[in-house]
């Protein structure tokens, strides 16, 4: 229950973005793409929660803003909004003294005409970009997933070209940044691209196994990586599978990783970069899960991630997956080590593994009807080394999937290109003799929350043909982990 005198603030790490025909509540992240969108009336009231208002105040605007009677309706509004807004994280704070880290924001750079008003999932300009600043790499991984062989026969575009379409999403208010490749830092220029992106203030997290010399460090340090935007940091995460040598170089077929992996941490350490080390789990290092936490917390890391081997489609062999037994295992050295050491913060899927019937049942309606909606193309736009535009980082590398090219094109030409609709919106006769072609939910499945065509194109060798996970596609020896 609210009181008059409670102050409310909008979390600085979820920012309000107009979409034109709806608004946004946007999570500010270097990893992670969340976002709601908020009727009209909603939107208004939260651009309002500046962290200095008393409830009482902005009940006084909510009364006047909406028409509310004084009898208690536009209390029960509010209480409701921040119900529904802080269901699964809290995103407005309920204080008692004002605050002065909330971000101040204009009503009127947020209204929305309730007959305008539109609820679908696909915005009118990207969210984020995906950005492929380089196919190579100083290693070659046993799991890689990307289309390394395509992606190094595209040419690359310089640092200069990249400049127009980073001044692009600036200013089209495009905050967030996703590197994938190859690996973002595998260039001779991937540090003064690091610093570009520093310069206009975007989010992003950096993901190599590339070495990270001192003078690299003090770079990016120095252009101001560790300076937070709206309270988020942006993260930097080096790649360590094994705390073994041996089993380290196998993994990355690279002699003397360890050494130079553990090089770049401390480097980054030394400048002030708190860095994150990332293994993936196979039955080569599963055992060493728990080893390789207590290793490099000794030297000073506090963040761990550590994920169980997927499918990868470019390299892939089924001897990598972990058997239900493994990733107990494995999840039971790390339950142990984060009980040691609450101290520090280890993530990823690896850390949570509990078998259960559900586990099994991979293609059932209830696990299909909450899947995760697509972002390629919704949310979420990617740009190859040469500029073409490309929708899913797992997709191949070459000219039937590309949607576009950002050389010759703006973003927004490109994200409303009819290449790049048909891939979101297909023709249903796209999936003439697929089930797909009679099913009474293609509209909400397809078009609504978008389906993952390119587990589709794996798993079927056709992009317009439901995905293994959906309970109506055929059954197919497709394991995904």
């Amino acid at each position: 229950m609210l009181k008059d005198e409670n102050i409310l603030a909008l979390k600085p790490e979820w920012v309000l973005v107009n979409d034109l025909r709806k608004v946004l509540l946007s999570r500010l992240s270097d990893d992670r793409l969340e976002y709601m969108t908020l009727d009209p009336a909603s939107s208004v009231v939260i651009s309002l929660l500046d962290g200095k208002k008393t409830v009482k105040e902005l009940l006084d605007n909510i009364r006047y803003l909406f028409d509310f009677p004084d009898d208690g309706s536009a209390k029960s509004f509010l209480e409701q909004l921040l119900t529904n807004v802080n269901e699964r994280d809290e995103k407005v704070a309920i204080l008692n003294e004002p605050v002065s880290w909330a971000v101040r924001y204009n009503p009127l750079d947020f209204l929305v005409s309730p007959e305008e008003f539109e609820k679908g999932c696909r915005l009118t300009k990207p969210l984020s970009l995906l950005i492929f600043f380089s196919g190579w790499c100083q290693t070659n991984c046993i799991y890689c997933y990307s289309d390394l062989s395509n992606m190094r026969r595209l040419e690359h575009l310089s640092l200069m070209q990249w400049m127009p379409i980073l001044d692009q999403a600036h200013d089209l208010n495009i905050r967030m940044i996703q590197l994938s490749g190859g690996d973002p830092l595998g260039r001779p220029d991937s540090i003064k691209f690091l610093v570009s992106l520093l310069e206009r203030k975007f989010v992003f997290m950096v993901s190599t196994k590339c070495r990270i010399s001192l003078e690299d460090a003090n770079m990016l340090a120095d252009a101001g990586f560790n300076e937070p935007i709206n309270g988020i940091r942006r993260s930097f995460q080096v790649s360590i599978d094994s705390p073994d040598p041996q089993i380290a170089d196998y993994m990355t077929r690279s002699t003397g990783y360890l050494g130079r992996a553990t090089e770049s941490l401390l480097n980054l350490i030394e400048v002030g970069i708190n860095p994150i080390v990332k293994a993936v789990l196979t039955p080569f290092n599963y055992q060493q899960a728990g080893d390789l936490i207590e290793t490099f917390a000794e030297l000073g890391v506090r963040s761990f991630r550590l994920a169980n081997y997927g499918h990868s489609h470019y390299r892939h062999d089924n001897c990598l997956f972990l058997s239900d037994e493994m990733k107990t295992e494995a999840s039971d050295q790390i339950k142990a080590i984060a009980f040691e050491h609450p101290d520090l913060i280890i993530e990823g899927d690896a850390t949570k593994f509990e078998p259960s019937p559900q586990t099994l049942a991979r293609r059932s309606e209830e696990k299909w009807k909450v899947r995760a909606s697509c972002s390629a193309g919704r949310t979420n736009l990617g740009i190859a080394p040469d500029g073409k535009a490309i929708l899913c980082e797992q997709m191949p590398f070459s000219i039937p999937y590309f949607v576009g090219d950002l050389t010759k094109q703006s973003i927004l030409d490109v994200w409303n290109s009819t290449e790049l609709l048909k891939f979101v919106y297909p023709p249903k006769e796209f999936f003439t003799d697929t089930p797909c072609s009679g099913c009474i939910d293609f509209q909400e499945c397809v078009y609504d929350r978008g389906y993952c065509f390119r587990e589709a194109l794996f798993a079927f060798g056709r992009l317009h043909h439901p995905p293994p996970d959906c309970p109506r596609a055929p059954e197919v020896d497709y394991r995904l982990v």
